[in-house]
């Protein structure tokens, strides 16, 4: 292991000594590369924690497969609505009445973010994987309307969130002691590896000798969900080549949420299918839809269902 990368551990594990909660931690574990890492330098830090995987419905096989083999001591478990139902991708798209988009991913937030709620969560963000997460995520994430610069005392190592909340951008013992005060109240993420790039990761992984999910050996660089709207065209393409059954799920789960759509054009004319350019459509198929979410060039007569969030 380089000089680099063991200044790197220490001081990931410094981070993560430095926030653990009295009860421990709640690890959001995904199965990828950056998850084993995280879960191995809990491990190191002598912090008490438990793991859980959201099984999301999208993810590939040979994840959940791996998860289940090497990491038996991880919880897997189905994500809920509030009335204790399980929640997949497959019942969202209709009950939404409109697929995923990079503009409209409430799939992320139903199937993977309600995690560890009242729990300080530990994450494997890491600023080298987007533009969006370097800027949304620091050392320590508070998400939520309620936080602002106000409730941490103006202190310079905080800055606000995007999204919501406010970012710890490097933290020292008065900003540790904010932390501790308030992450009971607020939802509250550490993320240790947030500026580890991805050979600092793969470094790691072979100097501790960690198992990973040989999807990665295949050349994909990232397991997230299949067909996810984030992802580009080739790789969601990609996906449903290896893994048909989900390609043909989207498609029954666009066909019930035609259905829907339908019945509610039935109940009031003032809503059709769909909008687009100011004219109103009442014709569309599944296959139509899958097309238009892919982002394929429109046939002739093909309008682009995606415009009506109006829900």
């Amino acid at each position: 292991m380089t000089s680099e990368l063991s200044e790197k551990v220490k001081a990931s594990i410094e981070r993560l000594k430095a926030f653990c909660p009295p009860e421990g931690y709640y690890l959001a574990f995904s199965g990828g590369k950056d998850s084993v890492v995280v879960k191995r330098l809990l491990d190191m830090s002598g912090c008490k924690y438990d793991a859980t995987y959201r099984i999301t419905s999208v993810d590939p096989p040979e994840l959940y497969r791996f998860i289940r083999d090497q990491h038996p001591d991880v919880k897997r478990e189905y994500p809920r609505d509030k009335d204790g139902n399980v929640v997949t991708m497959w019942n969202l798209i209709p009950k939404k009445m409109y697929p995923p988009t990079r503009i409209a991913r409430y799939c992320c937030e139903a199937l993977k973010e309600s995690g560890g709620d009242g729990r300080m969560t530990v994450t494997g963000v890491r600023w080298a994987e987007s533009v969006n997460r370097k800027r949304n995520h620091g050392t320590v994430t508070i998400f939520g309307k309620g936080p602002s610069l106000s409730d941490f005392r103006k202190d310079e190592n905080f800055k606000p969130n995007p999204r919501g909340g406010v970012i710890l951008v490097n933290d020292n013992e008065e900003s540790r002691r904010t932390i501790e005060h308030c992450y009971r109240r607020r939802k509250i993420s550490v993320n240790p590896i947030v500026d580890w790039e991805d050979r600092d990761v793969w470094e790691f992984i072979h100097a501790e000798d960690i198992p990973y999910c040989k999807l990665y050996e295949e050349g994909y660089h990232r397991l997230g969900c299949i067909g996810c709207p984030m992802a580009s065209r080739n790789e969601r393409e990609r996906g449903f080549m290896r893994w048909p059954t989900y390609k043909a799920a989207y498609l029954k789960s666009f066909d019930r949420m035609l259905t829907l759509r339908m019945e509610r054009h039935l109940k009031d004319p003032s809503r059709p299918l769909w909008r687009t350019k100011g004219e109103a459509y009442v014709e569309a198929t599944a296959v139509d839809v899958y097309n238009l979410w892919m982002e394929y060039d429109m046939l002739p007569g093909q309008m682009d269902i995606l415009e009506d969030y109006d829900v």
